[in-house]
């Protein structure tokens, strides 16, 4: 049986408590996964075996440790409020000492140029998609941010460079600014934006204001299409690897980006390898100059 209403609940009880964060939605939609392949199971029938079944099944289909580590928290959560909806002492199957998967310090993931152009090829001129990919990729906006960007916040002036006031994590506000080329589709996009009562700027197919599972979607049909893979998130780590690859500081990246702490952005610098390849190039010389044995080595 799908828990429909229970999982409506579940997701109503976490909007409450993270008000205007993705939370909610993310940890709903994990649940949903599950118990479309948990057919016929009830919340009561799950038991810690159910589980581990279910995380074979996510590694058979390939699915990242991080995705599946992710998604039997979210199951955690749902049975803990499973129990305290129906006011009584209800067993969680999901034992974070047996489930949850170990999956290390990763790095963030950019995306190479070749398929930078292939999803842009394939997304064509379609205004709102391209304004709203290329603000993930040119400005390192999340793609939450994208999706709440208001009319008001956007800064455009002839004396001043483009800007967005963009409403990050925590409700922290802060200042980005625009490429040309975020500009020109942003610029385009709001002018061919049909009228509607919604102060949002993203609008869906049907004049609302687009969700962060509508933008994912979009995205993820057209790298079916292409036969690619990239999410919101690489796009925004992209953003990030190629400030620094153009010689940004830390502190400034750190504004950009909306970090909180700043040992969030030095993660991106490990990824840069190009300073670490000039670093190394300028030090193998020096020695290959003053030792030319080490040109054998």
């Amino acid at each position: 049986m799908f828990p429909a209403s229970d999982i409506n609940g579940f997701e109503r009880y976490w909007r409450r408590r993270k008000p205007g964060k993705t939370t909610a939605i993310h940890y709903a939609s994990d649940v949903r996964i599950f118990f479309r392949w948990a057919n016929g199971y009830t919340p009561e029938d799950i038991n810690a075996h159910v589980i581990d079944w279910f995380i074979e099944w996510q590694q058979s289909l390939g699915r990242a440790s991080s995705t599946i580590r992710r998604r039997i928290i979210s199951l955690r959560m749902f049975f803990d409020y499973f129990a305290y909806s129906r006011d009584k002492d209800f067993p969680n199957p999901v034992n974070p000492r047996r489930h949850y998967i170990d999956i290390g310090k990763r790095l963030p993931r950019d995306v190479a140029a070749p398929i930078i152009e292939t999803l842009f090829d394939t997304i064509g001129d379609h205004y709102r998609d391209r304004a709203m990919f290329t603000l993930m990729l040119h400005c390192g906006l999340r793609v939450g941010e994208v999706a709440i960007l208001q009319l008001e916040d956007v800064l455009f002036k002839e004396s001043n460079p483009a800007r967005l006031r963009v409403l990050g994590k925590r409700q922290k506000e802060r200042i980005v600014f625009l490429s040309t080329t975020a500009a020109l589709w942003l610029s385009e996009y709001i002018t061919q934006r049909p009228p509607t009562q919604f102060p949002r700027i993203f609008l869906n197919q049907r004049g609302n204001p687009i969700t962060v599972t509508g933008i994912q979607l979009q995205l993820g049909s057209y790298c079916h299409k292409a036969d690619i893979w990239v999410t919101c998130h690489q796009l925004r780590h992209t953003f990030a690897t190629r400030m620094i690859e153009g010689g940004m500081a830390v502190t400034s990246l750190q504004k950009l980006m909306g970090h909180t702490s700043i040992r969030t952005t030095q993660g991106y610098f490990r990824v840069s390898d190009l300073q670490v390849e000039k670093d190394y190039q300028k030090s193998i010389q020096t020695l290959i100059d003053h030792d030319h044995s080490v040109e054998v080595l």
